[in-house]
C-alpha cells in the first residue's frame, strides 16, 4: 500500500467517494456532505493526508519529562475537520501570523486562526468560535479590574500572542511558559498573580471542583474568531465551510474546552504532587 498522499493531490476526485465521519461531539451526527458514502471508511493505510496549519503553542510540549496540553482547542477541532472530510489529520505548526503564507507556500492545506484577516487570496470560515483571554486568580484577590493587573506578575503561554498583548497592555510584569498547565500552575503557587487564558478554557476549567478557589476572573479581552483559512480558488472550498458548520456548535466546543480542562487540570495537579511522590 502506498503512503498517504497530500490532500493537493486528491482533493477534486477523492471528495465524492469519501465516507463522512460522525461527530461525537454534542451528541450530532454530520450529514453527508460529500456526496454518497462508501460502506466504510477506508483504511487508514489508504487514506489521503490533510494538512492543517496550527499556532505553535496549540499543540502538545514535551520537555522530556512531562507531556503538556497546548494553548488552544485548534487540535480537536482540526481532528474532527479531518474526519468529517474522510483524512488522515497531520498537524502543521505555524508561526504567529504565518497562514496566509503557508497557505501560498502550498505546506499546508487548510490553516486555523484567530489573527489573520482574509483577502484576495485566502477565505475566512467560521467555526462557530468566539473568545477572548481572560484570567485565572485565586478567588481572594483584590483584582477588580484589568488595570489593577498593572505591576503584577502576569503569566501566559509563548505561544499566545494575544494573551501578551492583554498583559502588555496593563502593563504587567509578564512571565511565559511553555505550556497553559505552567503558567496556572505558576497561580496557585504564588509565583504569578494571574494567569492568562482564553476565557471559552477557562470557563470549563472553573467547572472543575480543585479550581473553584481560583476562579476569580474578568472580562475577556482582544476577542477574536477562530476560522478556517483555505486558499479562495479551492475547488472544495464549500465542502470545507459547510464541514466546518456541522462541526462548530456551542455544545461541540463546551465539550472541546472540558476535555482540554480535563487534561490540563491533571497536568497542573501532576506538576504539583509529583516531586513529592519520590
Amino acid at each position: 500500500m502506498s503512503r498517504a498522499r497530500s490532500l493537493r493531490s486528491w482533493w477534486p476526485g477523492a471528495v465524492a467517494s469519501t465516507l463522512v465521519a460522525a461527530a461525537a461531539l454534542g451528541g450530532a451526527v454530520l450529514r453527508p456532505l460529500l456526496a454518497a458514502p462508501s460502506p466504510e471508511t477506508p483504511p487508514a493505510a489508504s487514506r489521503q493526508v490533510l494538512r492543517v496549519g496550527v499556532p505553535e503553542g496549540a499543540l502538545r510540549y514535551a520537555n522530556g519529562l512531562r507531556d503538556y496540553t497546548g494553548n488552544g482547542l485548534e487540535p480537536a477541532f482540526a481532528q474532527d475537520l479531518a474526519a468529517a472530510l474522510g483524512a488522515e489529520l497531520e498537524l502543521v505548526p505555524l508561526a504567529p501570523f504565518g497562514a496566509a503564507q503557508a497557505l501560498h507556500d502550498g505546506r499546508v492545506d487548510l490553516a486555523l486562526s484567530r489573527d489573520e484577516a482574509g483577502s484576495g487570496n485566502v477565505a475566512l470560515l467560521p467555526t462557530g468560535l468566539r473568545s477572548g483571554v481572560s484570567v485565572a486568580m485565586r478567588s481572594d484577590t483584590p483584582v477588580r479590574a484589568w488595570s489593577d493587573l498593572s505591576g503584577r506578575a502576569l503569566c501566559a503561554t509563548q505561544g499566545h500572542v494575544r494573551a501578551q498583548a492583554a498583559a502588555a497592555g496593563v502593563r504587567g510584569q509578564l512571565r511565559t511558559f511553555a505550556a497553559p498547565a505552567q503558567a496556572l500552575a505558576a497561580v496557585r503557587t504564588g509565583e504569578c498573580d494571574a494567569a492568562l487564558i482564553d476565557r471559552a478554557q477557562l470557563d470549563a476549567l472553573f467547572q472543575r471542583p480543585e479550581w473553584h478557589k481560583f476562579s476569580a476572573t474578568l472580562a475577556p479581552v482582544e476577542v477574536a474568531e477562530l476560522s478556517v483559512l483555505a486558499r479562495a480558488d479551492l475547488s472544495q472550498i464549500q465542502t470545507v465551510r459547510e464541514a466546518a458548520r456541522e462541526l462548530g456548535s456551542a455544545a461541540q466546543w463546551r465539550q472541546r474546552a472540558q476535555q482540554w480542562a480535563a487534561n490540563v487540570a491533571f497536568e497542573v495537579y501532576f506538576d504539583q504532587v509529583g516531586p513529592d511522590c519520590h
